[in-house]
């Protein structure tokens, strides 16, 4: 499935109390890949900030929609969950959860002329598919939900709708509560390790290491990203099948921070250097745990960086 449309708000997030535990009923039971993010605190934070100013540069285009849907995205946005069974977000199935505000009858009236039709109401909900051959499709719950995804996910999780508790285990759940609770953007997932390093440029920043034995034994990971005024800190956790594993693993990660540390001359890499001189790496019994604090100065540049734009002070 598509997911293109939906890249600019999923990167807006942060989540202060974690995740709506309601919303976790919609999720698929055979979930394997579970994200969230709280716009209303990313938002407010100095990353945030910027990505507004992204938004805000594209107002006209921006106004356009919002003034026939009624629907702006830098306001309208509260919090927003992805979830997947497997690792093909192009191909594969996927739901998008989103919290917010919606003027389902100005969206309902924008669609019909824009690639969409509200062909059914499946568990009374709004359903809209598209027109084309493509899958995607979209249901409003109400005024404040809306669910995106190919059009047998959407269908599904609808069904979903009156169930009275989530079909995820209690383990899963459990860590999607905790983890969301403690920081801003999140995900959980249980998949390879080695799958997940494939949505990511060229494997990811280790490469082809990702795929070794000390990953393979990975049963569980967990990351989060929470802002704070002057420094975002990022979470890592795994669990693997032995306690040797999450050795392995936590050996693995000082090899890599060793290798940037020794690349620190370079300006790509000086602010990450720094900040892994501070990182806290730990490896108890099957879980490995890492923190990184990396200030937001540096942060800015490497925003500044990847738009093409010269550093500024936040």
């Amino acid at each position: 499935m598509n997911l293109r449309f939906l890249q600019l708000p999923v990167l807006l997030a942060a989540s202060l109390y974690g995740a709506d535990s309601s919303l976790l009923k919609f999720i698929m039971s055979d979930a394997r890949f579970v994200a969230g993010v709280d716009v209303d605190r990313a938002k407010d934070s100095s990353i945030g900030r910027k990505m507004m100013e992204e938004l805000n540069s594209q107002e006209s285009e921006l106004m356009k929609v919002t003034a026939a849907t009624g629907f702006d995205p830098r306001r309208d946005i509260r919090e927003i969950l992805v979830a997947s069974p497997d690792s093909n977000s192009k191909n594969g199935p996927a739901l998008v959860i989103i919290r917010g505000a919606f003027d389902v009858v100005k969206i309902k009236a924008y669609a019909a002329i824009s690639g969409f039709a509200s062909t059914d109401v499946v568990n009374g909900a709004d359903f809209f598919s598209a027109k084309n051959k493509d899958d995607n499709a979209l249901a409003f719950l109400d005024g404040t939900l809306a669910l995106a995804g190919d059009r047998a996910t959407v269908r599904a999780a609808l069904q979903r709708k009156n169930a009275t508790s989530p079909g995820l285990n209690a383990e899963t759940i459990a860590k999607i509560l905790a983890i969301s609770q403690a920081n801003d953007i999140w995900l959980v997932s249980t998949l390879p390790v080695a799958e997940l390093s494939k949505a990511l440029p060229n494997g990811g920043p280790s490469g082809g290491m990702m795929g070794g034995d000390a990953f393979k034994g990975i049963e569980q990971a967990a990351l989060g990203l929470r802002f704070n005024a002057d420094a975002m800190e990022i979470t890592a956790e795994t669990m693997s099948k032995e306690a040797k594993d999450a050795t392995a693993v936590a050996d693995v990660v000082r090899f890599l921070a060793t290798m940037v540390q020794m690349n620190r001359d370079k300006a790509e890499m000086k602010g990450l250097a720094g900040a892994l001189d501070a990182m806290k790496l730990s490896a108890e019994g099957r879980t490995t745990r890492l923190t990184i604090s990396l200030p937001m100065a540096d942060m800015e540049r490497m925003f500044n960086t990847s738009n093409g734009r010269k550093p500024n002070r936040i």
